[in-house]
């Protein structure tokens, strides 16, 4: 069975690096996972048939890519000022994975407030538990104090 490239480590990648260059040249294949691309289904780990081929994918995006670097190079606006009619739109599979990278920031936000919120708390219990031992340390002081008063005064009669 062949590896799909999904299963490949970055060490693996960088020794068969001519092969994958074989495999993913010329893309009939997509995952509907991870979206990798491969001229074979068999290098994918959920394969799905690509509608349009390599050459007319790159024939279609060609005219679109200088209208980019032209808009940009020319009025060279702020990132948000890209009018997004000019750019093409996605397709199902960069959709969807578009929608995963919205919900994975919105996860790790939410990760992160909580992450907030436990540590709050553990401070929290922290300052407690030192409060707590500076009473215990002032109650002793204070008792030490009584004793040392206790003693001078004892030692006062005695002499």
């Amino acid at each position: 069975m062949v590896k799909s490239l999904c299963k490949y480590r970055r060490a693996e990648i960088a020794d068969q690096f001519a092969t994958i260059i074989k495999i993913v040249s010329e893309p009939k294949f997509i995952c509907a996972t991870c979206t990798r691309v491969a001229s074979d289904k068999d290098y994918l780990c959920k394969p799905s048939r690509l509608t349009n081929t390599a050459s007319s994918t790159a024939a279609t995006l060609t005219p679109i890519v200088p209208s980019i670097v032209t808009l940009v190079a020319s009025a060279a606006p702020a990132p948000d000022m890209i009018n997004v009619h000019y750019l093409p739109m996605p397709t199902a599979v960069e959709q969807r994975r578009i929608e995963r990278v919205i919900i994975a920031e919105q996860t790790d936000e939410l990760e992160q407030s909580e992450r907030l919120l436990e540590q709050t708390d553990k401070l929290k219990k922290l300052a407690k538990k030192k409060n707590k031992l500076l009473k215990k340390a002032a109650k002793a002081v204070k008792k030490f104090d009584k004793q040392l008063c206790k003693t001078k005064q004892t030692l006062e009669l005695i002499s």
